[in-house]
């Protein structure tokens, strides 16, 4: 048999029936980041009463020490730059963005 047959014939015989593609699985809604919670009035007056308190009752460097307990500095951060170069008319402006990586 010939090459051109041979190809036929495996195209109209295939040996292996092809098997059906795989069933995707259902999407799940995943949430990216958590919103903030967001303080009531009530709570932010408590707060304010409470840090009062501290200012009051202990010196300045002992409340800074309290109200900064915890916090971690910021290690890494992105700045950009933002060079807008204007001409006489309020119609013309070019603004060129620097993006330090």
């Amino acid at each position: 048999m010939n090459n051109e047959a041979e190809k036929k014939e495996n195209m109209e015989n295939p040996s292996a029936p092809f098997s059906p593609p795989p069933t995707p699985q259902p999407l799940e809604k995943q949430l990216s980041f958590e919103e903030p919670k967001t303080l009531s009035t009530r709570e932010i007056d408590k707060a304010r009463e409470e840090a009062f308190k501290i200012f009051m009752t202990h010196t300045k460097e002992e409340a800074m020490k309290i109200f900064t307990k915890g916090l971690q500095p910021v290690t890494i951060s992105k700045e950009a730059n933002v060079d807008i170069v204007a001409s006489d008319s309020d119609e013309e402006w070019i603004g060129i963005w620097k993006a330090k990586a």
